[in-house]
C-alpha cells in the first residue's frame, strides 16, 4: 500500500482557528489530490483529547470535524494485536508508546511517508517525515 500518514498535529492545526489554516487545508487537499491518505485511531483519540484539554474546542466540534474532514478523504488504518509486538520493537528509537503505535500501523500497511511535526518520527529507520513550510 503506498500513500501517506496524516499524524495528529497536522489535523489539530486544522481543526484550531489559526492564521496558518487555510495553509493547512491547502496541503491537506495537495495530498488528497496526490496520495492515498491514512491515520488510524490513536491519531483521532489524540485529536479529540488535545483539541479539548488545549484549545477548549468542544467535543461535538471535533467530532464533526473528523465526520466531515477525515473519514470521507483518509483511510482509517486498524490497530491489530501484533502491532504491540512491533511497538515494543519501535520504542528502541522513539519514547512514547502511542508513537511506536502509529509507527506499527504503518509499517503493517507498508507506508513510509508521514505528514507531521513530531521530530520523533525521524529517529525511527524506514519512515520518511515531512511537514510544512509555513
Amino acid at each position: 500500500m503506498t500513500g501517506v500518514f496524516i499524524d495528529t498535529n497536522f489535523f489539530i492545526y486544522m481543526n484550531t482557528p489559526t492564521k496558518t489554516l487555510d495553509r493547512f487545508i491547502e496541503q491537506y487537499e495537495v495530498e488528497l489530490s496526490n496520495n492515498r491518505t491514512f491515520t488510524n485511531l490513536i491519531v483521532l483519540d489524540e485529536l479529540i483529547y488535545v483539541s479539548k484539554k488545549k484549545y477548549s474546542i468542544p467535543v461535538e466540534v471535533t467530532l464533526e470535524f473528523i465526520d466531515s474532514m477525515i473519514l470521507p478523504f483518509t483511510s482509517i488504518l486498524s490497530l491489530e494485536e501484533n502491532d504491540y509486538y512491533v511497538m515494543k520493537d519501535i520504542l528502541n528509537y522513539c519514547s512514547k508508546p502511542s508513537d511506536a503505535l502509529i509507527a506499527s500501523s504503518m509499517k503493517r500497511a507498508m507506508i513510509s511517508e508521514l505528514l507531521s511535526e513530531d521530530e520523533d518520527f525521524d529517529r525511527i529507520p524506514g519512515f520518511n517525515r515531512r511537514w510544512l513550510e509555513l
